[in-house]
């Protein structure tokens, strides 16, 4: 049903995907590089496949294809790591015109940030919708139609920074199940998750969920959001211009006295504490990885 309802809605502007060129019809064309073992076999990716034509290809692969010239390009990423982020700036400065994609399990504020800074034209969280699909490729094919009838644009300086989460070991794979779960904390955690809304959308009963969770997290929905919550503001408590109760609405909490309890209790220091210690530990780590 997913299949067939999101091909009906994109059979209205599939004419914008199709040039014509000295009265021959030429198909736009696509590089889709999977990254650290990536698959592109979910559903809701059938639209790329009938609006373009895709060449899929591993990320070891990718040196076999820089002569070739793309109307767009798909970076399929898991858990977006330092060595896989890379690709992202080489392949702007290898094809400056075409907009890129990412599509990646995990996110989060800064990735988001450094995307935006190194001119990825979308980003969409995993598992991606029919609509999310839609919407993203109606604004590529505006995007690709008109930059055929514009000048070819020279390669810009991008961003070199990468997202503090990428010093980190990858995550190990989340069982399909809960999929929907993870990525549904990373879009929403800035308003209140109910354990019920959440296992709705595993297809789950709420104590099937609770089961389940427990098992593959070994903490408690509950304490997950809470988890994530407080990673998302170490990363905010960063930026000493901020105030405090700033960075806890900005992480969904809207008691800042609730929220430097739980930080304290996760941390065992307060978030002042955590920010005053980060503001003397910054310049350290700064100069052992060689950045100014």
């Amino acid at each position: 049903m997913a299949r067939r309802g999101i091909a009906t809605l994109l059979e209205c502007f599939v004419r914008e995907v199709i040039t014509f060129k000295s009265g021959a019809v030429t198909q736009q064309t696509l590089l889709w590089i999977n990254v650290d073992g990536a698959r592109s076999n979910d559903a809701a990716y059938e639209p790329f496949w009938r609006l373009f034509r895709v060449t899929e290809i591993s990320e070891s692969e990718r040196h076999s294809v820089q002569a070739e010239s793309w109307d767009a390009i798909c970076f399929n990423f898991d858990f977006p790591a330092m060595c896989g982020l890379r690709l992202v700036p080489d392949a702007k400065k290898c094809w400056p015109s075409a907009p890129i994609l990412m599509l990646t399990q995990q996110t989060s504020a800064e990735l988001v940030v450094w995307a935006l800074r190194s001119r990825v034209f979308d980003l969409l969280a995993k598992p991606v919708s029919a609509d999310e699909v839609r919407r993203g490729l109606e604004r590529v094919t505006q995007a690709v139609v008109a930059r055929r009838s514009q000048m070819k644009r020279r390669p810009q300086v991008i961003a070199p920074q990468l997202p503090v989460e990428t010093r980190y070991v990858p995550q190990a794979p989340v069982a399909p199940r809960l999929q929907a779960a993870v990525a549904h904390v990373a879009k929403y955690y800035l308003r209140p998750i109910p354990e019920s809304e959440v296992a709705l959308l595993c297809n789950m009963s709420p104590s099937r969920f609770c089961h389940e969770f427990k098992a593959a997290f070994d903490v408690t929905f509950v304490e997950y959001l809470a988890n994530y919550r407080v990673h998302q503001a170490k990363r905010l408590l960063s930026n000493p211009a901020m105030p405090v109760a700033d960075v806890a609405a900005a992480v969904g909490f809207n008691d800042p006295s609730y929220f430097t309890r739980v930080f304290r209790k996760k941390e065992g220091v307060s978030p002042s504490e955590y920010r005053a210690a980060s503001v003397f530990e910054a310049p350290r780590l700064r100069a052992s990885a060689g950045v100014r």
